[in-house]
Formats: C-alpha cells, sequence, structure tokens
C-alpha cells in the first residue's frame, strides 16, 4: 500500500516547474504590474465620476440660481430688438440760390437788364446781388437774409427808426457815402439802405447803390437805382424765404449801420 501511494504521489508531480528564485521573482513581478494597473484604472474611473458629478450639480445650481432660467419644458423667450429712435429732421438752413431768384423777381420790371448774379452763405444767413441797368447806369442791389444774432440797429431808437404793427423794427438809411476818406470824391458812391428786423431776431437787409459796385468803380448815376420806400416795400415781401431762427450769439457778416 505504502509503494502504491508514493508512486501515485510522484506520478501526479512529476511535471510540476520546481519554485525557483526566478520563478518568484517573475511572479512578484508580475504581481505588482497588475495592481499597478488596477489602482490607475479606479483612480481615473473615480476622478471621472468625481467631475461628472460636479458637473451636475453646478449645472443644477445655475438653472436653479439662474433669474433668466426656463422651466422644464417652456419654450426660452426670446429678447425683441429695441425700437430705433427716429432722428429729428433738421430744419432747412438758408438758401443762396433761392435768394437770388426771389431777389430777381422783386427787382426786375421792364426796360430794366439784370446782370453779375452773386450769391454767398448759407446755413443761417445767405447774401445775393445783381447789377441792374434801367437805361440810365449800371447800378448794384443786393439783399442779405439773416437767421439772427446781430444787434438790433433801433435799440436805442433813434432816426431812421420806426415799429411796424407786427411788432418788427424797419431801419432805413438814405444817400449814405461809402467812404469816409478822400476816396468818397473820387468814386462819389453812395446808397440807400434798409434793414427789417424780425421779433424773433431774424432780418432782412437790402442795398441799392448809385454805381455797378460798393466800392472800387466810379457811381454812373446820381442816386441810387431803388429808394429807400423802394427798399423797404420789398423787406416786407413774403416772398423771402427765410434761414431758421439761429441759436448763435455771435454777428452775422451784414451790412453796417448807414
Amino acid at each position: 500500500m505504502n509503494n502504491q501511494l508514493t508512486d501515485l504521489m510522484h506520478r501526479a508531480t512529476e511535471n510540476l516547474e520546481p519554485v525557483t528564485p526566478d520563478l518568484l521573482e517573475r511572479s512578484v513581478v508580475q504581481g505588482l504590474r497588475l495592481r499597478r494597473r488596477r489602482t490607475a484604472i479606479a483612480t481615473a474611473s473615480g476622478a471621472g465620476a468625481v467631475l461628472a458629478t460636479a458637473g451636475l450639480i453646478a449645472g443644477g445650481i445655475h438653472l436653479a440660481g439662474s433669474p433668466d432660467a426656463a422651466v422644464a419644458g417652456s419654450p426660452v423667450p426670446i429678447a425683441k430688438p429695441s425700437a430705433t429712435a427716429t432722428p429729428t429732421a433738421k430744419p432747412a438752413g438758408a438758401n443762396p440760390k433761392q435768394t437770388l431768384a426771389t431777389l430777381r423777381s422783386l427787382v426786375a420790371a421792364p426796360g430794366r437788364t439784370l446782370s453779375s448774379p452773386e450769391t454767398w452763405g448759407g446755413g443761417d444767413f445767405a447774401g445775393a446781388a445783381y447789377v441792374v441797368n434801367d437805361g440810365h447806369g449800371a447800378a448794384r442791389v443786393d439783399v442779405l437774409l439773416s437767421g439772427g444774432g446781430e444787434g438790433n440797429p433801433c435799440v436805442p431808437k433813434r432816426t431812421g427808426c420806426s415799429t411796424l404793427p407786427d411788432g418788427s423794427v424797419l431801419y432805413v438809411s438814405k444817400e449814405s457815402p461809402e467812404y469816409t476818406d478822400s476816396r468818397q470824391a473820387e468814386y462819389g458812391v453812395v446808397s440807400n439802405y434798409v434793414v427789417l428786423f424780425r421779433r424773433d431776431g431774424r432780418n432782412i437787409n437790402l442795398t441799392s447803390y448809385n454805381a455797378p459796385a460798393e466800392k472800387g468803380k466810379q457811381h454812373t448815376r446820381p442816386k441810387p437805382l431803388l429808394s429807400v420806400e423802394d427798399l423797404s416795400a420789398l423787406a416786407k415781401s413774403k416772398t423771402w424765404k427765410l434761414p431758421p431762427v439761429s441759436p448763435s450769439k455771435g454777428t452775422k457778416p451784414s451790412k453796417g449801420t448807414k
């Protein structure tokens, strides 16, 4: 019996590799590798789970705490664009060409020829002029329309001033010399001048000369073409298109008080 048992045990273990130091070392190294791999996988999985959980919590806090958060299943309101304010149109300024056309319509008459048209200004003032010849000598006639800013020529009131029914004032100056020195005797230019000063400060200035120019040319007739009465009637015409009232307090280019 003992011999048979010994023989059977010998046969069962004859193909087994004996435990050697090398085999033991390889087994330990392999075990360490497997442990490190399992630890890395477990760590990565845990970190991912933590991040995912943190993301869900943060999203939940944002949705729950945001004042504009939409209720689940409700449509998100779309902001409507604000209405654009319509810019206020600025009033049209003075039109020098239109002023020239108005001057022509008022001074044109049978027997008169108009030449040398001239315009200047724009915005809050406009000027225009013609040289008018009635067969008795060429004479310059000019007009200046102003939106205001000049001092009232009749404050204080003086000779040549009158008040109209609508509250406007009219100042007239008759045959005033253009020069204050010896050139007056040389050129002999005189002018009639009127200014209609409206209550809102806007004004119409008209001048008629006895020469084709204000200065620098000899006079061609003894007196200006248009009298102060003629100029006053022109100033009162409703056909002038005055510029809007000017907010400026400065002095606009205009004829000086004669």
